[in-house]
């Protein structure tokens, strides 16, 4: 595991993006409790409004087991875990604070460059100090992603109040907004329109 680092959260959260890839924010999906997830990122939700939490991320060749009692014994001092899909076009996901998109110095977590990774998200303490503003909270983070092709969000453990927050929320929330596909036929009706348009102003 690396190093842990602290990173700034803004407003409930802090970002682990693909650098610079487009980020249609109104295609977030909440469901898994743990952040908003888009095609290339995802809006990690803290328990703070503001301060400081403890991160660590690596990236991994393969989805890293949960098989064994020793393994599950590991993931017993976290509150929330789930996995997501994530998109990475430029093939530079890393950890990154809202303002500015700052990097933090965690490592890369897309390892095998661009591509399709798997992001497995943990997250702990994130009751204590809901809604504080506070300079250094307990809260922790850790993430894992690897080459993996698209899936649905797994929830792997769901113990938080934050969490459960946040799921019920997204129950309630419209479904995300699917990218508009235009076809030839509706472009070319839209063209016909127009022209009658112009036609009828004599332009």
């Amino acid at each position: 595991m690396t190093q842990p680092a602290r990173v700034y959260v803004q407003d409930h959260g802090f970002i682990v993006a693909d650098f610079d890839a487009d980020t249609p924010f109104e295609t977030m999906d909440y469901s898994t409790g743990l952040g908003g997830v888009m095609e290339s990122a995802v809006l990690v939700a803290a328990g703070i409004d503001r301060g400081y939490v403890t991160v660590t991320a690596r990236a991994a060749d393969d989805r890293p087991g949960l098989e064994t009692g020793e393994q599950w014994g590991d993931a017993a001092s976290w509150d929330d875990i789930a996995e997501v899909s994530l998109y990475c076009p430029q093939g530079r996901l890393i950890v990154a604070q809202l303002e500015e998109h700052s990097p933090t110095p965690l490592p890369v977590l897309s390892g095998h460059g661009p591509g399709h990774y798997r992001l497995r998200m943990y997250a702990s303490g994130r009751d204590r100090d809901y809604d504080q503003v506070v300079d250094q909270s307990s809260e922790r983070f850790h993430f894992i992603a690897w080459p993996a092709p698209p899936a649905p969000p797994l929830i792997i453990k769901a113990v938080s109040g934050c969490g459960y927050g946040l799921r019920l929320n997204a129950l309630e929330a419209p479904p995300p907004a699917e990218p508009v596909q235009v076809t030839i036929e509706d472009q070319a009706e839209a063209d016909h329109e127009a022209m009658l348009r112009r036609n009828l102003l004599g332009g």
